[in-house]
């Protein structure tokens, strides 16, 4: 009788230990991004419409209306990846077929938001962040716009 409680009180005590060490599981940061960009996309379209941002293309929909960043995606750090300050509506030809027309997008940019900004994006394009972190942090404020 003695050995079954014995037996018993290690079988209760290493489930406990199994329960109790689980991590919370994090949703997976893909999904986050997922999310977040949709949420850009949503934005930009709404304040700035359907009208290709390089080559003044009118009347954009559907896949034709792309949002394109002012240096490529890659290239970026978590914490302008989905900045709105450097994303705009692009035509598919612009965004995808021409790179993004990286040198029009930044001459405009400098003409139409001044010096200034265009120094200050520059010097955030070196500040670094947790991505995860971040990114939650800006879909939360993303979805009260």
């Amino acid at each position: 009788m003695w050995a079954d409680f014995v037996r018993i009180y290690f079988i209760v005590i290493r489930k406990l230990k199994k329960i109790t060490l689980r991590k919370k599981s994090k949703q997976k940061i893909s999904v986050i991004q997922r999310l977040l960009w949709n949420e850009c996309k949503r934005i930009i379209r709404k304040k700035y419409g359907n009208i290709c941002y390089t080559c003044g293309r009118t009347n954009l929909n559907g896949s034709n209306w792309q949002t394109g960043h002012l240096w490529s995606k890659a290239s970026l750090s978590a914490y302008l990846k989905y900045d709105l300050r450097v994303l705009r509506p692009q035509c598919y030809n612009c965004n995808i077929n021409r790179g993004g027309m990286g040198a029009d997008f930044y001459l405009k940019m400098w003409e139409t938001e001044g010096v200034s900004y265009m120094r200050k994006l520059e010097a955030d394009r070196k500040k670094t962040v947790k991505a995860y972190d971040f990114y939650l942090g800006l879909l939360e404020k993303y979805k009260k716009k």
